[in-house]
């Protein structure tokens, strides 16, 4: 598959904030007061738009990503399947082709809301009947996904795996940002709720510490983005729409660790028709946005959501590059819905 590298514009910032830290539970909108951490450099970047299918070709990524060239999507059937600085984070890609997957998994749908988040729904399949899109990597390809690369590989491997034998693994070597896969078109889009939820699993193999994107919905054209990633090697939710006041950033209170060679379970939910997004990792909801987070790179402005978002990638894409360390990071058991929350898959 053809691949285009990324032109990356970087802005900087150092400030600080402080406030209250308050604690949330699975079904409780955590509060939206600050974390008395002192901020750290947040770098932003734009990657350019990568291969379209063979009939169509690339979007244009961010504000300084050029557009993609023609390509051919990897072939195969795919089946079931601050407080801490300013975010920061790299452009999308586009690609076409619709995803099949196969609705063998079981478990409904999560019911009910709180404070504008799913309370319970653990589907307890790796493909619920309601999900769109679904990815267990288990045929060796992810089809109707397409490959964007950006100074790192993304392959499907058998090293570590939640399910199965295989999973998706992004290498990202030192210096570079890494790769994301990324889908739109139908079935899963447009969205009839303007509501998109998601579900993979995750597993680092060294947590970057700069701030890392590892789902992302994008509005196209440009963004904006809504993204679910990392930072100082803790959770932190992403909003990006082409400058510096729209570079905003939220944190689960109290912040929550990664982990390191653990696999977990990371769901979200972007709502574009109210500007909100979830966050839950291993069942429990950690930081619910509604508008606002808690700062942006200038300011603190709302976090305003494209009209619809018409694009979802999964991977690693790190923004604040380390030259002095390599990562790398695998995803298994994705699962993207347009209708309702997806829930964790049973454990293996």
């Amino acid at each position: 598959m053809q691949t285009i590298s990324s032109s990356f514009r970087r802005f900087a910032l150092l400030g600080a904030f402080a406030g209250a830290v308050g604690a949330c539970s699975s079904t409780d909108t955590p509060s939206p007061a600050p974390s008395p951490t002192a901020g750290a450099a947040g770098t932003q970047a734009d990657s350019p738009g990568n291969a379209g299918s063979s009939n169509q070709t690339g979007g244009n990524a961010n504000t300084a990503g050029a557009s993609g060239s023609a390509g051919t999507p990897i072939g195969g059937n795919a089946t079931a399947g601050s407080a801490a600085g300013g975010g920061s984070q790299a452009g999308g890609s586009s690609q076409a082709g619709g995803s099949s997957q196969a609705g063998n998994g079981q478990g409904g749908a999560g019911g009910g809301t709180a404070g504008g988040a799913g309370a319970g729904g653990a589907a307890n399949g790796l493909c619920p009947p309601h999900a769109q899109l679904c990815l267990d990597f288990e045929d060796g390809a992810f089809t109707g996904w397409n490959k964007k690369e950006s100074g790192g590989t993304v392959s499907v491997d058998k090293t570590h795996f939640s399910h199965g034998s295989q999973a998706l693994l992004v290498s990202v070597p030192t210096g570079q940002a890494g790769g994301m896969i990324e889908n739109h078109g139908a079935p899963l889009f447009p969205l009839p709720q303007k509501q998109l939820w998601g579900r993979m699993m995750v597993y680092f193999e060294g947590v970057p510490d700069g701030h890392t994107d590892l789902a992302r919905g994008n509005g196209g054209n440009g963004g904006p983005n809504y993204n679910v990633g990392e930072q100082h090697d803790s959770i932190m939710l992403n909003y990006y729409a082409g400058s510096s006041a729209t570079d905003c950033w939220a944190r689960p209170k109290p912040e929550k660790k990664v982990p390191d060679k653990t696999w977990m379970c990371w769901e979200w939910r972007f709502d574009s028709a109210k500007n909100q997004m979830d966050f839950w990792m291993d069942g429990t909801l950690l930081r619910s946005v509604d508008m606002n987070g808690d700062g942006c790179l200038t300011g603190n402005g709302v976090w305003q959501a494209p009209p619809t978002f018409e694009s979802i990638s999964v991977g690693e894409l790190v923004a604040e590059r380390s030259n002095s360390t390599a990562y790398k990071a695998w995803i298994d058991d994705v699962a993207v819905s347009n209708s309702a929350r997806v829930g964790c898959p049973a454990a293996p």
